[in-house]
């Protein structure tokens, strides 16, 4: 990892040039879902399944959900008349912006976003307390959900610590962080019970193949789609990398089921496709929450 110690007001101009980037960026990250969930399907995907259609799903839905925080807040009198219509405004924009926005501009956004959060894992942040901890992924379909979500996920739950009140204001950032705890708890909950099921449905399958006198084949990945150490900036981000890396464990054992025909590569397919859509939308939310925070950062 370089060593080299990096501020937040230099990172900030790595992560948008102007006023527009939260909407661009959500328009990024809607052809993201998109890529993964065409990815995914791309074997199966004979009864018509619309992954551009999924995508703008993922992207309206965090955008009503921020319109729903916006009208809690006012009707609770934490925010004013005058702020709660000011974010329904910023909401609308990126809603157009993102369905205007051209293909092109799209893949052009995606693979400088990809770009940053390499740089981003890549730099130190002055002034930070850290855990350095090692990332390993057996499994290719994890790494792009890791690359194009986490180093942002991580940089935001830092810089929400810090600038998270003259951002939001003590209660928007409550009902941000709010969403954030119940996303994470509800996903590592979904990762528990599926390596809870999937841990013991192998043992079971294998014990019984065993018995009747059947070979059984132990695969293993010699080369990880991605091995690296990375410096953790809180306790919140340390949670969505366990959650991912618990999950690539879960894929391991579907290894195990495809090789000794207990279960189809399309059974598995689709218990990955369920987790990548868990996560997305805490990527998508976390990602536009980090430009909103890094623009107070230019700011000071």
């Amino acid at each position: 990892m370089s060593t080299t110690a990096v501020a937040d007001t230099e990172l900030e101009s790595l992560v948008t040039a102007d006023v527009k980037a939260s909407a661009a960026s959500a328009a990024a990250a809607a052809a993201d879902l998109n890529k993964l969930d065409q990815t995914s399907h791309a074997a199966g995907d004979a009864g018509g399944h619309d992954g551009a259609e999924e995508g703008a799903r993922e992207i309206e839905s965090e955008l009503t959900q921020m319109e729903a925080d916006a009208d809690r807040l006012q009707s609770e009198g934490v925010i004013t008349p005058d702020d709660a219509n000011m974010k329904r405004a910023e909401v609308e924009k990126t809603r157009k912006l993102f369905r205007d926005l051209p293909a092109s501009e799209r893949i052009a956004i995606i693979k400088r976003r990809r770009e940053l959060g390499r740089q981003l894992m890549e730099r130190q942040l002055s002034g930070a307390a850290v855990v350095p901890a090692n990332v390993r992924l057996n499994h290719t379909r994890l790494k792009p959900l890791f690359e194009q979500w986490w180093p942002y996920l991580n940089r935001m739950s830092v810089n929400m610590q810090r600038f998270g009140d003259s951002t939001f204001g003590e209660g928007d950032k409550t009902a941000v962080n709010s969403f954030f705890e119940k996303q994470i708890k509800s996903i590592e909950e979904y990762v528990d019970e599926a390596l809870r099921v999937a841990t013991g449905f192998r043992e079971k399958k294998e014990a019984e193949l065993r018995e009747a006198g059947e070979f059984v084949f132990e695969p293993s990945i010699p080369m990880p789609a991605l091995d690296l150490t990375v410096e953790v900036y809180s306790r919140f981000s340390m949670r969505v990398l366990a959650a991912i890396m618990k999950f690539d464990k879960v894929m391991d054992h579907f290894d195990f089921m495809v090789w000794n025909g207990i279960r189809d590569q399309s059974d598995v397919d689709d218990e990955t496709v369920h987790f990548l859509k868990k996560v997305n939308p805490l990527g998508v939310r976390g990602y536009m929450t980090h430009l909103r925070l890094m623009t107070t950062v230019r700011g000071l």
